[in-house]
């Protein structure tokens, strides 16, 4: 996991760095990480997220609460939130690995 971490930061700063330099937009690494965010997530055994299906079956807004939705935004914001160095690397495993815990927190 850690690995796919520091993958993950190596892209986006060869991003931001060809962004920078060249004063424009380049996404062309985030399919991967977003990929490798999924990779993560899964080896932990976090459901996939299933809002768009949900709000097919049951409309909007009844199916963002659903309780068969599962939503990994909580997620994504973490890897994020690593990004933009407001959590550690640390704390981003800590939060992953104990994903049922946090995301129970914030269901309450």
């Amino acid at each position: 996991m850690s690995s796919l971490i520091d993958l993950i930061t190596d892209m986006k700063n060869k991003q931001r760095t060809v962004e920078d330099i060249l004063e424009i937009r380049w996404s062309v690494y985030e399919s991967y990480t977003l990929e490798i965010e999924e990779i993560i997530l899964d080896s932990v055994g976090m459901p996939r997220d299933n809002t768009v299906e949900m709000l097919k079956l049951h409309g909007d807004p009844e199916g963002f609460v659903h309780e068969d939705t599962f939503s990994r935004d909580m997620a994504g914001n973490w890897f994020l939130e690593y990004s933009e160095g407001d959590i550690t690397k640390d704390q981003l495993i800590d939060n992953i690995i104990n994903w049922k815990e946090v995301y129970n927190i914030y269901s309450e």
